[in-house]
């Protein structure tokens, strides 16, 4: 029998990691015929990649941009495309005879889910099959056993949780785009986990409680309660937050835990009376496969006998029009809520600062701490249309969450001032925010200086009219007491030093000496810039050993902190994109409390809880250059920045600490109040 002529629609990072790796072992019963992908690079890339894996006929592989194109040289497709796609994709092959391996979820809607799966079920109809593989984890196969089998009794609760940092590259920013995508973390992770908890224990069920994030784009953290029955499931699901990757499953005989990833590490069953009947590993019972690619070649081979009539497929469709309907009744049910994160919108809080209507507003380094904040303030503050630059899409899924008609991402280098060109084009304002926060030395110059330049030299050439650079109180001689303004005396440079104090004073150089013959610039000096998100004044000392603490100021020890909660550095931004008379000028930017180490280090303390440092060995002592830093006497003022910009910052640090602290509980930095 000649082997299952096969194409995949969608060559981006889901084929490439999951489908063409599947491929090889099913040499002589699948062949791959085609590759289709609306971006033709997508498709070659997929092409190169099958010709490493050592794919078969190769050079006979057709690439097209559309599934019509390439009709003759298949009879079979796996659609890999963007969520939204999947139903009129769908509907166009089964009409034209072909076979369907569509990865979840089905649809984005119930009616299109209902519609396909009516049409998969008429006579003479071609296969629709599910890519569901997590049916072929072992350990999900072994809780199906044991449910199916009584060893766990009734079934009364399920706990699942599952996230962390979103950990892939996407080739795009479609997984993110609520226009593609359709929804996020629900749309994406829970698909997986609805179908599975469907399998596992029934299809009837209600949601009780449903809570996301989302503030008009696609959700990255959710909730959900729902009620199998009589069984209560707690869901929770983050793309930004380590909430571990775990199912418990309690019975009324005994409970199992295992791991939801793969593989799934060490597994446990333990009767209600205590007794361990199982730890570690679980076996792969067939279909189930105990390697990655095995799941995909599994699920390849299934349906190439499903095709030819000699099986039946793992997952149906409708078992995806039954996942479709509980994601839709999460989203748009009764007990849908939005989640509160007054870190990002405070209640009640109406925006204040320019409107900046009409203009269009590039921020360099988006997915960061600063940068990512300038985000969220112009999209949910202002009118501008707002472009986040990038390097790579995946950590920016934070700002996936906010209102998306206004919001265009676009990917640039630092080091690659083409891609910084294209990213400019038709902006009126860049906001510099990026640097070099990684690599070697020589990287975090070329990125900080070099990148720079380049980003000055885009923006010239892409006819953008200012540049809001984004320095540091650093720039300044250390020297200094007493009063610090815009007139002290600068830092030495030091030819022999590349580290961050002396890149960001080349940078800020090259930003003043950049001004002119039609390029505005203006420069944004804060001190001490912490909040939610931040690192090396948030996260970092949130994470410092315990032992350090003895060693650092407390009280009102110490010399001068001169700090800035995130939200004022923000607004000083959007005044300086805004205001004339900031052109060629450079502003210090802070609160104007009088702010002690100590009390910055015990804002930290009380957001760390208790330390006990009993049973850790010694500590190494912090370094005398980071308690001189503690010693600094100068104060920094913002009179220039009141006069000129008209800003003042309106959160001292007792607010601005408390928001954190927030967000760090939230985020998991942080213990829960009273743990």
């Amino acid at each position: 029998m000649p082997p299952v002529r096969l194409a995949i629609v969608g060559c981006g990072a889901a084929a490439r990691g999951c489908h063409l790796p599947a491929l090889p072992a099913l040499k002589g019963d699948v062949q791959l015929t085609a590759l289709i992908d609306r971006d033709p690079r997508q498709a070659e890339d997929a092409l190169a990649l099958y010709r490493e894996l050592g794919g078969t006929d190769a050079d006979r592989v057709v690439l097209a941009t559309d599934p019509a194109e390439a009709a003759d040289a298949f009879d079979a497709a796996v659609v890999v495309a963007p969520h939204t796609l999947h139903a009129p994709i769908v509907r166009a092959l089964l009409e034209a005879g072909k076979h369907v391996l569509l990865e979840k979820p089905m649809t984005t809607s119930v009616e299109d889910a209902k519609a396909l799966a009516a049409t998969a079920a008429a006579e003479g109809s071609p296969v629709l099959a599910m890519a569901h593989p997590r049916r072929l984890f072992p350990a999900y196969a072994w809780v199906k056993r044991l449910i199916d089998g009584g060893e766990l009794g009734d079934v009364v609760r399920v706990d699942w949780s599952e996230g962390h940092p979103y950990a892939h590259e996407p080739v795009s920013w479609s997984m993110f785009d609520r226009r593609l995508a359709g929804g996020g973390v629900l749309t994406d992770t829970a698909s997986h986990v609805f179908d599975t908890l469907l399998w596992w224990l029934g299809p009837e069920v209600d949601v009780v409680r449903y809570e996301d994030n989302s503030l008009g784009g696609v959700e990255t953290d959710s909730s959900a309660h729902l009620r199998f029955g009589t069984t209560d499931v707690h869901c929770e699901f983050s793309r930004l937050r380590d909430l571990g990757i775990s199912c418990k499953v309690t019975g009324t005989r005994a409970t199992v835990t295992i791991g939801t990833d793969f593989p799934a590490g060490e597994c446990t069953l333990i009767t209600a009376d205590g007794a361990e009947l199982h730890r570690g590993d679980v076996d792969a019972v067939a279909p189930a496969q105990g390697e990655w690619e095995l799941l995909f070649t599994e699920q390849l081979g299934n349906f190439a006998a499903a095709v030819r009539g000699s099986a039946a497929v793992h997952s149906t469709p409708q078992d995806g029009v039954r996942v479709v309907e509980l994601i839709q009744e999460c989203y748009g049910g009764p007990g849908h809520q939005r989640a509160a994160q007054p870190w990002t919108v405070r209640d009640g809080e109406a925006p204040e600062g320019p409107v900046l209507a009409g203009r269009t507003v590039a921020v360099t380094g988006a997915s960061g701490f600063i940068g990512g904040r300038i985000v969220e303030r112009l999209v949910l503050g202002t009118e501008a249309r707002v472009r986040p630059v990038v390097r790579g899409f995946g950590r920016a899924a934070r700002l996936s969450v906010l209102p998306q008609d206004r919001l265009e991402f676009r990917q640039g280098d630092l080091l690659d001032p083409d891609t910084l060109r294209a990213a400019f084009e038709g902006c009126d304002t860049v906001v510099h925010c990026a640097f070099g926060s990684a690599g070697d030395e020589a990287g975090r110059w070329a990125a900080s200086v070099e990148g720079t330049a380049h980003v000055l030299a885009a923006a010239r050439a892409a006819g953008v009219r200012r540049v809001v650079h984004l320095s540091t109180v650093d720039v300044y001689d250390p020297a200094v007491t007493g009063a610090l303004t815009e007139d002290s005396p600068a830092r030495p440079a030091d030819p022999a030093d590349r580290e961050y104090e002396q890149q960001k004073l080349a940078a800020e150089r090259l930003v003043l000496e950049a001004h002119g013959d039609g390029l505005e610039t203006v420069v944004l000096q804060p001190g001490v810039v912490y909040g939610p998100w931040g690192g090396q004044w948030t996260t970092a000392q949130l994470r410092r050993p315990a032992g350090d603490f003895a060693q650092l100021p407390a009280g009102g020890d110490g010399g001068v902190c001169n700090a800035v909660y995130v939200d004022d550095l923000a607004d000083a931004v959007l005044l300086a994109v805004d205001t004339t008379a900031a052109t060629g000028e450079r502003f210090l930017v802070g609160h104007p409390e009088e702010l002690r180490w100590g009390t910055f280090f015990d804002g930290i303390r009380a957001l760390r809880g208790p330390l006990d440092t009993a049973g850790e060995p010694a500590g190494e002592p912090v370094a005398d250059w980071e308690l001189e830093l503690y010693r600094a006497a100068a104060r920094a003022g913002y009179d220039k920045a009141r006069r000129v910009l008209g800003h003042t910052a309106r959160v001292p640090f007792a607010e601005g600490a408390a928001l954190t602290g927030q967000w760090a509980r939230w985020a998991g930095e942080a213990p829960e109040a009273g743990a």
